[in-house]
């Protein structure tokens, strides 16, 4: 009888870590997996353009990058948006990479005309963004700290 007991909660025991321990694992599976940004904001309404004096500070933002990444293994697809001078000038598409460690790079297409590759390294909860090679005419920052997204659940 004592033996059954033990047995039992040895078993309750192993299914309890496992049902913790496989959400932390998948979490930590897919670390770059997420959305991703960075974006500066004016400090007073005369940095403004005319066109965007009215609006608030928080609205319209001076420069800004964001990323959408899914993770599958070391495979990264995802897409990206960044503005510059105020949403004068625009930057969006869509990438495919392989992570290295903590680390991948990204070939960026700019509707410029331009080329920039891009070194994500993952640091803590968020990503150094470090231009290592460019081309023609571009409006993605050269090297930046993005934060993870995080949405509040209405």
């Amino acid at each position: 009888m004592k033996g059954n007991r033990l047995v039992l909660r040895l078993a309750l025991l192993v299914v309890a870590l496992v049902a913790f321990a496989v959400p932390a694992f998948a979490q930590r599976a897919k670390p770059f997996q997420g959305e991703w940004e960075w974006v500066v904001y004016p400090e007073s309404r005369s940095e403004l353009p005319p066109a965007y004096r009215s609006a608030r500070l928080r609205e319209v933002p001076r420069a800004g990058m964001y990323l959408k990444i899914k993770q599958r293994g070391n495979k990264l697809t995802g897409e990206y948006s960044g503005s510059d001078r105020y949403l004068a000038k625009l930057e969006d598409g869509e990438f495919d990479a392989i992570v290295k460690g903590k680390s991948t790079e990204l070939e960026l297409t700019s509707g410029f005309n331009g080329t920039m590759t891009v070194r994500l390294t993952l640091v803590g909860n968020r990503i150094h963004w470090k231009a290592i090679k460019s081309d023609g005419e571009f409006y993605f920052p050269s090297d930046v700290w993005l934060h993870r997204v995080v949405r509040k659940k209405s």
